[in-house]
């Protein structure tokens, strides 16, 4: 009970920091950026940053999910396994700058800087998240939220400073912004490096060879995992920049639309990584787990469908107080985007139980098929509809991919689908249209709107048994 207690304390209190810091960062810091450089400029960035996100995998290879997992399982012989891995995503860095660097230039990109500076991005993220996994593997949930928000409580003081004061320095420009957010998430690895270090989570670090090929072996379906579910979630805003006639300014604004998106899924991706070691632990010790899997799908899916109805029935409010730019074309995009969080949310919780629990390849065979599909549907729609099309395509691929992950999970697993939680969600996502669409035609303040909306969400999910408040306090 109290390792559970435990697990659920410290994931709202990484919650909490996360939507104290991340808000901030994306609506004051990013969002700003947008506005300030405009559409296309922004546009541009936002491209060759999914580019660099795609090719993500070659930084890793899965070792990081890979590492978590055997270390939540098998603490034993820890330090050798850490030195050899961290040498080899060392040298998988050079290989994934001069991978980069060649779709770069068969793409025929412009703009060399940004591919540096987004390359730099990910690198430093990848060391990051590495480091992190050490610390969720050994338990210390509480560190590792607080290591969560260190870049971007840098970007904040920072680049706040350097976009609010521009009568000291000149206006800050894109290149500036990407330059940025790599120097802060370089400092932030350095601060997690020391972090564990004095935790004696990383100790006689020493060239010790890199891992035998039966490693690679073992962590390659988790690099599958990585590369396809980049491919299927980020490929989308390179092909409307390469593919769309106005390319740039579309993709600026799916930029604008995937940026709430960003913001709200960052809840999901931050549950999973408390999920993941938290769920090895219980399965290998055979332990119970359909209690945390069900708690997670209805924490995500509940907050997915009322962001979902307040980006439908509220979207041009939204628009308007968020960008400078306000037409139908931004605000149907942003209608058609947030709805995806839905799939994003049920594939988070489903695909950390195939992973956690060693079904990796399964995993793998039904992201490749939603990546697939979302590909070709992009490359339909898109010269038709543009941005919209990502969107369509997006809901339907992320719609297909969740439902099969759902079903081999719960069919592998023996787990419950629950299928009066589904009903629930129905009724919640019902309720909350009629609600939002009679608050907006009798002009009810905006923000009173969401608030109730939340509350009621709430209200919903403590009647129907959907939070046990038993499980989130430590006692």
């Amino acid at each position: 009970m109290k390792s559970r207690t435990s697990f659920y304390s410290s994931l709202v209190w990484m919650i909490v920091l996360n939507v104290m810091i991340k808000p901030a960062w994306i609506f004051g810091i990013d969002r700003q950026v947008q506005n300030q450089v405009g559409v296309e400029q922004y546009g541009t960035y936002f491209s060759l940053f999914n580019l660099s996100v795609v090719f993500a995998f070659l930084l890793d290879w899965g070792m990081t999910t890979y590492l978590n997992r055997q270390l939540a399982m098998q603490p034993s012989d820890e330090t050798s396994a850490i030195n050899s891995l961290l040498q080899a995503k060392l040298l998988f860095s050079t290989l994934y700058t001069a991978v980069v660097l060649t779709a770069a230039w068969i793409s025929n990109v412009k703009r060399w800087d940004i591919v540096i500076y987004v390359i730099l991005i990910q690198v430093f993220y990848s060391l990051l998240l590495f480091l992190r996994a050490i610390v969720t593997a050994k338990q210390f949930f509480s560190t590792d939220a607080w290591l969560s928000i260190i870049d971007k409580s840098l970007m904040l003081i920072i680049g706040g400073i350097l976009l609010y004061t521009p009568s000291f320095h000149g206006l800050l420009t894109i290149e500036m912004f990407a330059w940025l957010q790599a120097a802060c998430l370089g400092t932030a690895t350095l601060i997690a490096f020391v972090c564990i270090c004095q935790k004696n989570l990383l100790h006689h670090l020493r060239l010790s060879g890199l891992p035998a090929i039966t490693v690679f072996r073992q962590a390659f379906p988790f690099a599958l995992v990585v590369l396809l579910m980049s491919l299927h979630s980020r490929i989308d805003a390179f092909l409307l920049e390469r593919i769309d006639t106005n390319g740039a300014y579309e993709t600026g604004l799916y930029a604008g639309a995937y940026r709430l998106l960003d913001a709200i899924n960052m809840v999901g991706v931050l549950t999973i990584s408390f999920l993941l070691p938290y769920i090895v632990k219980r399965w290998s010790s055979k332990q119970n787990i359909n209690e945390v899997v069900l708690s997670g799908r209805h924490f995500l899916v509940m907050l997915s469908i009322g962001t979902a109805a307040i980006a439908i029935f509220m979207g041009d409010w939204i628009q308007s107080l968020l960008y400078h730019h306000s037409d139908q074309k931004s605000v149907e995009v942003l209608q058609w985007c947030l709805p995806t969080l839905i799939g994003y949310s049920i594939t988070h919780i489903y695909g950390t139980v195939l992973t956690a629990t060693g079904h990796v390849r399964l995993f793998c065979i039904i992201v490749a098929f939603a990546a697939a599909l979302n590909i070709l549907l992009n490359v339909l729609l898109i010269p038709r509809f543009g941005a919209v099309g990502c969107c369509i395509s997006a809901l339907c691929s992320q719609g297909t991919g969740c439902l099969g992950v759902m079903y081999f999970a719960c069919q592998k697993m023996s787990l419950r689908v629950h299928f009066r939680s589904v009903l629930v969600y129905i009724f919640t996502a019902i309720l909350l249209s009629m609600v939002l669409y009679m608050g907006t035609a009798w002009s009810v303040n905006q923000f009173l709107l969401i608030g109730f909306a939340g509350i009621l969400t709430l209200m919903i999910m403590f009647f129907t048994g959907m939070i046990n408040l038993r499980n989130w306090i430590t006692r």
